[in-house]
Parts: structure tokens; C-alpha cells; sequence
């Protein structure tokens, strides 16, 4: 036997764990299911900070507080960073931002992504179901997925959360454009002999941007490393002192010596872009729908806009008496994120291709625009205004 339910959401977490407790805020009565192979556990506030963190900015963070997790949000061990200060390796540009240009607490929070996902997941209750999905099949009417618990679900919306390999774009035939960097992303957590004083740093190298992320330890900082694929397995491979001294001279000892803290790892770095973001009774929102390149730190923060505006877009169709998933809410939710997402996603590409250009008039043209943007206060208000509230997307549901 089948069950029926209004919405199955494939994939709890950050994103998929926020679109659901955001419908269940607008209409309790919704019958929503969140499909999720784990539980994420809250890390021990002794332990070790993790590997993945996100730079979350106020909008995102309006949408936790929107779907009910304002209160937990706020006891999570967390970094806001009031201050970014910008620089190319290959000259004097540097840019620097600061949250008392645009009369803000801060221009964002470092908070580790494993314990968002257990505080979202922890709110969801019985609406979380942990699950292997076993298939996804199109019916004549609307979809079937079959879980390795026997469970078999029929959905009146399927939504799709569940990253960028995912497997509901998939199973809808939903094609993807793909812009492979050649490059990995290596993370780890050091410390530092300076503390970070509350800011993001990040240096541009010939091979990719370096970033230093502040955490909540006024001495430890997450590493963002972007770099060749070979230099990165090279890297992982190394001697741990090898590593700290070759990690600080990358960084122009700008915090002193580092001192590994736990593992390193690496992730390849894929640009993608779904060519849709729904059809009839299925929608994708985050990584299933795009997946950006790290040197900006935006890529869960495009997912929480999609949850907010997704689910705006189907409790409005429901209290205009139209069924959840309606054609025309999809749609719409299409229409007001996908142009956003790919703009971002292909400045970021911009981005990465510009600092990876080492002729000597590129180096000189990209130093005077850093410079000149720099100088440019309130050019630099606009730009830090929209990426910490973007317009045209509403992070409440009031």
C-alpha cells in the first residue's frame, strides 16, 4: 500500500530541513515528510570544530528564525565576523568590508554546517523519517519513491534537496550545465598564533583564493583552500609541519604560525546549473538545483533563499485555494530564483577566471579596480547590502 502524503522532501539537510519546517510554520495541518539516510547529531561542545562550516548571512539566518529555530540557532558555538578584508597575491588591491559601513551587528555568522542540520533536523520531529531512498519512479500521475525501510510514498509535491549528484533531478531527466574548475577545495580547522579579531580573510593566489573563516575560538580558524587537483592531493599528503608552513607562507603569516586542529579532506570543485527547476509535481531547491564555486561563500545561502521563496510561493497558492504544488507556484518560484542563482553562479565563475590570469596587464587592471572599488564607499555599501539581503526575495513568510 502506498501513502499519500502533501510533500516528500528527498534530502534533510540545510536546506531541505528548512523548506519543510518553513511549510509546516505556514500551514500545520500539511502532511510533509523529510527523507534523509542520517540523522545529524549536535557536535559535543568539546569536540573539535568540523571540517564544513558556512559563512551564513543575516537572510539566511532570518529564514532558521522563520522556521522555528531562532532560540537553538542562537546557543550553537558560532562566529560573527564584523569585518573582510580582501587581497591579491600579485600586487597591492586589497578590498575591506566592514559591518559599521552599512550600520549592521555583522556581516555574517560562521557556524558549522553539522549543527544547523541537527538543530533543523531536531525541529522537524516526527515529520523526519531516516531512510535510504531505494528508487524514484514517474507515475501517470505525479511520482512514486520506495525507501529501504519498505515504506512506499506517493506525494501530491516530490522536492528534490538532496545535493548536487541528486537523484530526483535525475529521475526527472532534468539535464544540468557542468563547469568543472580542475581544482579542489581543501578544508581543515587551524589555530592561529594571532586571533582572527572577528574577521574573514581572504588572499587571491595564482591558483585560487585562500580563505581564513573566524570561529566561534578567537585563536581558530576553517580553512578554505582552493587549489589544483594535483597540488591539493599533494597538500593532503603532506607532513603536518610541511603543511602548517606551507598553509602560513600562503597566507603571508597575516595570523602568525598555524597549527593543524584534526583532519584535512578535500572536495573537487563542480560548478552546476539545472536547465529547470520543476515540472508537474516536482521541484528542486539548493544543490540540487546549482552548486557554486566556494570563493565567495554563497552556495547555502542561494538554498535557504530558495526554501523561503518556495515555500512563500505554495502556502500563497494554498490560501488561494489551489493545491499544494500547483503549476502556477512552481513556476513562479522558478521564475524569481533561477535568474538570481545563475547570476551568482556565473559572477563566481567570473571571478575565479579573473584572479587565475597572470599576464601583467591583467595583474595591473585587476589591482586599480580592487583599489578603485575599495576608495568607492558607497558602491561598496550596495554591493554588501544586497548580498546580506537580496532584493526581491523574502525571508518571511508574515
Amino acid at each position: 500500500m502506498s501513502e499519500r502524503v502533501d510533500v516528500l522532501v528527498v534530502g534533510g539537510g540545510m536546506v531541505g530541513s528548512a523548506f519543510a519546517l518553513l511549510l509546516k510554520q505556514g500551514s500545520p495541518a500539511l502532511n510533509v515528510v523529510v527523507v534523509d539516510a542520517e540523522r545529524s547529531e549536535m557536535p559535543a561542545p568539546e569536540a573539535n570544530f568540523g571540517l564544513r562550516v558556512s559563512a551564513l548571512n543575516q537572510s539566511s539566518e532570518a529564514v532558521i528564525a522563520q522556521a522555528g529555530c531562532a532560540q537553538g540557532y542562537a546557543q550553537l558555538r558560532q562566529c560573527r565576523f564584523q569585518h573582510m578584508q580582501v587581497w591579491d597575491a600579485d600586487g597591492t588591491g586589497q578590498v575591506r568590508f566592514s559591518a559599521a559601513d552599512i550600520q549592521t551587528t555583522h556581516l555574517g555568522t560562521l557556524v558549522e554546517n553539522a549543527a544547523v542540520q541537527a538543530l533543523l533536523m531536531q525541529a522537524l520531529g516526527d515529520n523526519l523519517r531516516v531512510a535510504r531512498v531505494q528508487s524514484i519512479q514517474r507515475l501517470q500521475q505525479g511520482w512514486q519513491v520506495t525507501l529501504d525501510d519498505g515504506s512506499v510514498i506517493e506525494p501530491a509535491l516530490l522536492v528534490g534537496a538532496d545535493g548536487a549528484l541528486s537523484r530526483v533531478r535525475e529521475a526527472a531527466g532534468i539535464s544540468t550545465s557542468v563547469q568543472d574548475y580542475g581544482q579542489h577545495g581543501l578544508v581543515c580547522t587551524v589555530r592561529t598564533e594571532k586571533p582572527h579579531d572577528a574577521t574573514a580573510w581572504q588572499r587571491f593566489l595564482p591558483e585560487g583564493p585562500l580563505a581564513f573563516l573566524p570561529l566561534a575560538d578567537a585563536h581558530q580558524c576553517s580553512i578554505v583552500w582552493t587549489l589544483p587537483t594535483t597540488q591539493a592531493e599533494a597538500m593532503l599528503a603532506a607532513s603536518p609541519s610541511d603543511f602548517e608552513q606551507a598553509l602560513a607562507k600562503a597566507f603571508e603569516n597575516t595570523l602568525g604560525a598555524v597549527e593543524l586542529v584534526g583532519p584535512r579532506a578535500a572536495f573537487p570543485l563542480v560548478a552546476r546549473h539545472a536547465e529547470r527547476y520543476c515540472e508537474p509535481g516536482l521541484v528542486l531547491i539548493g544543490d540540487a538545483a546549482h552548486s557554486i564555486h566556494p570563493l565567495a561563500g554563497q552556495g547555502v545561502n542561494l538554498g535557504f533563499l530558495d526554501a523561503a521563496s518556495l515555500a512563500q510561493e505554495l502556502l500563497a497558492a494554498l490560501q488561494a485555494g489551489l493545491p499544494i504544488g500547483h503549476t502556477r507556484a512552481l513556476r513562479k518560484y522558478s521564475r524569481q530564483r533561477r535568474g538570481h542563482n545563475a547570476l551568482l553562479l556565473n559572477s563566481m565563475t567570473g571571478f575565479e577566471w579573473l584572479f587565475a590570469q597572470q599576464s601583467p596587464a591583467w595583474r595591473v587592471l585587476r589591482n586599480l579596480g580592487m583599489r578603485h572599488f575599495d576608495n568607492n564607499r558607497l558602491l561598496k555599501q550596495a554591493v554588501m547590502s544586497v548580498a546580506m539581503k537580496p532584493a526581491g526575495v523574502h525571508t518571511s513568510l508574515q
